[in-house]
Parts: C-alpha cells; structure tokens; sequence
C-alpha cells in the first residue's frame, strides 16, 4: 500500500489532484486493496484521484467505449466492481457522473480478477 500512497503524495504535491481526490483515495485503499495486491489497483486508484479532480474542477469527461463496457458488464466481478463503485458514492455524498462510474466499474473488474 505504500506504493499506492507515495504515487498519491507525488500527484497531490504536483498540484495535480485536490485534497478531496487525496482524501478519497486513501479511503479506498483502505477499504478495498488487499495487502501484496497493490499493483492490481494502480489504475484505479490513479482513475479514481484524477475522476475526483475533474469533476470538482469542472473538466469534460469521456466514457469509455461501448464495446469495452460490454464485456465488462459480462464479468462475474462485474456486480461487486457495481457495489464498489457505489461504495465510493456513498462516501463522496453525491452520484458520479455515468461515465466516471463505468471507467471506475472497468478498473474494479480488472483489478478483481486473479
């Protein structure tokens, strides 16, 4: 998990995350990376600190593509990356955007699988 939380500190010491993408991102390591699968989460944990800054910073978002999404949604991880993404909702007190969810669902599978 230390790699996971240096690769923050350098994003949010570069002013290139906000506090509250930094605060977000320590939460879901804590509540979903399992000690020795740390490099499984990378992608995440990076989409998600970046999702977080773009939203609050108004930027424009892109989903990602239809055809990727369709076989995400075809994975038997796919309802707990559902459950995930809705976890991290709950603790940003608001929905994100769809296309924000579907990355952080896509990233999810991918790091839920052996």
């Amino acid at each position: 998990m230390k790699a996971l939380k240096e690769r923050l500190d350098i994003l949010f010491s570069t002013d290139t995350i906000t506090p509250n993408a930094m605060k977000m991102c320590e939460a879901t390591i804590n509540k979903f990376v399992v000690p020795g699968k740390e490099k499984k989460y990378t992608k995440l944990v990076t989409h998600l600190a970046m999702a977080v800054t773009r939203i609050e910073r108004g930027e424009e978002l892109t989903a990602p593509p239809e055809h990727i999404m369709q076989e995400i949604r075809q994975s038997p991880h796919f309802p707990q990356a559902k459950q995930n993404v809705e976890w991290i909702e709950s603790i940003l007190a608001g929905e994100l955007p769809d296309e924000e969810r579907q990355y952080l669902a896509m990233h999810f599978v991918s790091a839920l699988q052996e």
